[in-house]
């Protein structure tokens, strides 16, 4: 699509706009319209079709018409570079590669994770929170699941402390992808990553430490599968639920057959730790 141009039309236009006059006279021209606070009716076509609108709006007895070209910019882009790069503890989280990258201070581990395609980049107090989580648990040689795991993050955290295996998954395929080209872009391995359901795990697979990102009503409908993937002596970390409905979430994990182990907070977020409920 080539850059759009505004069109502007005087507030003695509105009547036109308010009418439904403008869709009529417009016709089959692709554009878009809004009345601004001001009176003023705002016109978007293409720049191809510039000349044909103003012929229309013209037709229409519009007058005292003016224009303007909206950038062509990558809009998605421009968001991902004004991403800063997060550091948690022992791990520099950075959005950004070349020159923009971010030297990492001695003993913490810098990661490249772009903010383009999926969630959980350390830009959130959620996703920080469950780093914490897991920095708190011993894992080497520990089998980990990475619940709705988006860009990787936790996954990959998992792995440099120490994990034998870290399986991660979300239903959503590009989160998935993400995931495996950013292992790849850092070094990650033993890592096995799927796009599907936590029923798409084989039968027997266990795991001494799962992780889940995820809000309240995400995560709730998972937790009779996740106690039941849970290895005895384990624990199911939880980040992504607001503080103020804490007492509600607790509850919950209390009657899915969870006990609490820790609990950290960020701001408005709420981090917790769980044990099943025979340990």
């Amino acid at each position: 699509m080539s850059p759009a141009v505004r069109i502007e039309l005087p507030a003695a236009s509105a009547a036109m706009f308010e009418e439904d006059l403008l869709f009529e006279g417009m016709g089959d021209l692709p554009f878009s319209s809004t009345s601004g606070a001001d009176g003023r009716v705002l016109v978007w076509v293409e720049r191809a079709d510039l000349a044909e609108a103003l012929a229309r709006l013209e037709g229409l007895g519009a007058g005292g018409l003016s224009t303007f070209e909206e950038e062509d910019a990558d809009w998605l882009a421009r968001s991902a570079a004004l991403r800063l790069p997060v550091l948690v503890e022992r791990y520099l989280f950075d959005p950004h590669e070349g020159e923009r990258a971010t030297a990492a201070p001695a003993g913490v581990r810098r990661l490249f994770l772009p903010a383009a395609r999926a969630f959980g980049t350390g830009s959130h107090e959620s996703t920080r929170l469950a780093v914490r989580l897991l920095l708190g648990e011993d894992l080497r040689g520990r089998r980990v699941l990475d619940v709705g795991c988006g860009a990787g993050t936790l996954a990959f955290v998992a792995v440099l402390e120490g994990a034998a295996r870290a399986v991660a998954f979300d239903l959503d395929l590009d989160a998935a992808l993400a995931t495996r080209e950013q292992a790849r872009a850092n070094g990650i391995e033993r890592l096995d990553v799927f796009a599907g359901p936590l029923d798409a795990l084989a039968g027997g697979a266990r795991f001494d430490v799962i992780v889940a990102n995820m809000i309240h009503e995400e995560v709730a409908p998972l937790l009779p599968g996740l106690r039941a993937r849970l290895a005895s002596g384990g624990r199911l970390l939880c980040s992504g639920q607001l503080v103020e409905r804490r007492e509600e979430w607790e509850e919950l994990l209390r009657r899915s057959d969870f006990h609490l182990v820790r609990s950290i907070l960020e701001n408005e977020w709420l981090g917790t730790a769980w044990a099943s409920s025979d340990e």
